[in-house]
């Protein structure tokens, strides 16, 4: 009775597979009496293999299990396919009686042991098996016992399992090549699916200066999807403990779309505090936008329009350096305690202004000048800075902008596409100007003190903290699958002596702030580093804008431009 119970209490499942089986016999079945099974992918292309049965039949047998008075193929479908449009009449063949469960776990395993399986096929076929149950409903297998069956290591088989999140057109774009398994699977975890097919039309523009038939660049497309769908938490304006924000959605400290909860995806430390649900996240950001114009109407304050929002950011994500208003969440460095303003003004904050910066994240502000006479009549000691942000301008209005300011806010916005190649004629010719100052660099004397008077200056000023990926980029250095671009150009730097070396180093220095100007064409190191070394920026200007004139001439080659419709 014991030995009854005991065997009752074990879990249900598909009976054991015999730990050596016994070769199978090999018979000849005839064709028309073999059916597909419903659970095989359709096969693609077999061109290939229809040409290799045409010349030497079908070398291994397929297997296959009886239903009825017909059979059914276990696996080797693309076989006999390949058999039936070659026209042969019989298929060498193994038969045994096997359940749904045991079949499909063959299957698995087989396709898992191909030399070359697709990785949607692998993906959909472990979805399969995952979803399969007992008789009282519970699942035959998990991610852990599916590793376990096709000898893979379970983050192997969580990774495979994650392209099926892929919509159709990411998995035809999948299959034609278009995407690599690894930009798959950075597709399939950073874009939710209602956004993919936005996603893929995206790509495709940003991409479509890559050569025909080639997959989207690894590490671009990586950047892309970093910049545009994942979205780092810690930079998040809302509490991420907060459960109430948006009730449907929970806190995003406990969510499974954070990152940091999905470590069988997510291996990699800087994605450790990442949002992979954007949709959820821009619906906390207007949630979180809601309520602090709730809270700043309530106090009397001021919630700025688009317009006006966009007028105050200049288009970026940052107050401007010169800007009249500061951040109530910001860091106040002139305050000995480093506090925040809202900490630092507490009670007596002067009524706020709600604004929002390029990227839609709300921000409360208030004008320092006001900030200051307030900690001043409350007798708060404070220790004020002279900078453009405190000038004498008492005539401005309440947004703190002069006349100049009101009447460029009041023109209409410059044409997008004339922005567009605006901006690209800009990076390709910073970028060239680099170049040129790398070059000029390696041909000085060791001696040479020019290069240590621009690195000082250049390293202990503010920068940009692209500067490392945009070297990497901007040499053509390749970078593989899970490679930092710190790793990859310290590699490449371990490999350089002497005046290359000296020269990356500047241009790293550099680099940090090239790409960033407030009042001039050129940041101030960029051109200052340009006559060090007597960089002639209009010439380099000109060669630039015939080198994009011309890239931007092959890409409306390659790709016609929609005729207009006209009403």
């Amino acid at each position: 009775m014991k030995a009854s119970a005991t065997a009752n209490k074990k879990k249900a499942g598909p009976k054991p597979r015999p730990a050596s089986p016994e070769p199978q016999i090999v018979r000849l079945i005839a064709i028309d009496d073999i059916d597909p099974s419903p659970l095989n992918r359709s096969a693609r292309n077999i061109d290939e293999l229809v040409a290799s049965v045409r010349e030497h039949g079908v070398q291994q047998p397929i297997k296959i299990r009886p239903k009825g008075s017909r059979f059914e193929i276990v696996y080797g479908e693309r076989r006999y396919r390949a058999a039936k449009q070659v026209g042969l009449k019989e298929l060498p063949a193994t038969v045994e009686d096997l359940t749904d469960e045991e079949a499909h776990e063959l299957r698995i395993v087989e396709n898992a042991c191909r030399e070359d399986p697709h990785p949607l096929e692998e993906a959909e076929a472990y979805e399969a098996l995952l979803a399969m149950k007992d008789g009282r409903g519970r699942p035959l297998h998990t991610a852990d016992t599916l590793a376990k069956l096709v000898g893979r290591s379970a983050q192997y088989v969580y990774a495979r399992l994650k392209l099926t999140a892929l919509v159709p057109s990411m998995r035809e774009a999948f299959w034609k090549g278009e995407l690599t398994t690894t930009t798959a699977f950075l597709v399939a975890r950073a874009v939710p699916s209602a956004l993919q097919d936005e996603a893929l039309r995206e790509v495709r523009e940003e991409f479509q200066d890559a050569e025909e038939g080639e997959p989207f660049p690894a590490n671009d497309l990586a950047h892309f999807l970093e910049q545009r769908y994942l979205t780092r938490l810690d930079r998040a304006p809302f509490g991420l403990d907060d459960p109430k924000l948006l009730p449907e959605a929970g806190a995003c400290a406990k969510c499974p779309k954070r990152s940091g909860n999905q470590p069988g995806l997510f291996t990699d430390a800087p994605a450790a505090d990442t949002c992979t649900d954007i949709v959820c996240f821009r619906k906390k950001v207007a949630a979180h936008g809601e309520k602090l114009a709730g809270e700043v109407r309530a106090k009397g304050g001021t919630v700025l329009t688009e317009q006006q929002s966009n007028a105050l950011y200049q288009g970026g994500r940052q107050l401007p350096w010169n800007s009249k208003y500061v951040d109530l969440d910001a860091t106040c460095f002139e305050d000995p305690e480093r506090r925040t303003w809202r900490l630092l003004l507490g009670d007596v904050c002067p009524s706020p202004t709600l604004a929002t910066d390029a990227a839609g994240t709300p921000h409360a502000l208030v004008a320092k000048a006001d900030g200051v006479a307030a900690l001043a009549a409350a007798g708060v000691e404070f220790v004020r800075r002279k900078d453009a942000g405190d000038s004498a301008d008492a005539g401005a209005d309440d947004l703190g902008e002069t006349g100049e300011e009101r009447a460029e806010a009041s023109r209409p916005p410059p044409d997008p596409a004339a922005a567009r190649a605006a901006a690209e004629l800009r990076r390709a010719t910073i970028a060239n100007i680099l170049s040129a100052i790398v070059a000029a660099a390696e041909a000085r004397p060791a001696d040479d003190s020019t290069f240590a008077t621009l690195v000082f200056d250049a390293m202990t000023h503010g920068g940009y903290h692209d500067a490392v990926a945009d070297a990497v980029k901007r040499r053509g250095i390749e970078r593989e699958k899970g490679a930092t671009p710190e790793a990859v150009l310290s590699a490449h730097a371990s490999g350089l002596q002497g005046a290359a070396l000296r020269a990356l180093v500047l241009e790293l220095a550099i680099g940090r702030g090239a790409y960033f100007a407030w009042s001039s064409k050129y940041s101030d190191r960029l051109t200052a580093a340009a006559a060090a070394y007597g960089i002639d920026i209009a010439a380099v200007e000109k060669t630039t804008a015939e080198q994009v004139a011309q890239r931007r001439a092959g890409r409306g080659a390659r790709k016609p431009k929609k005729p207009t419709s006209v009403n």
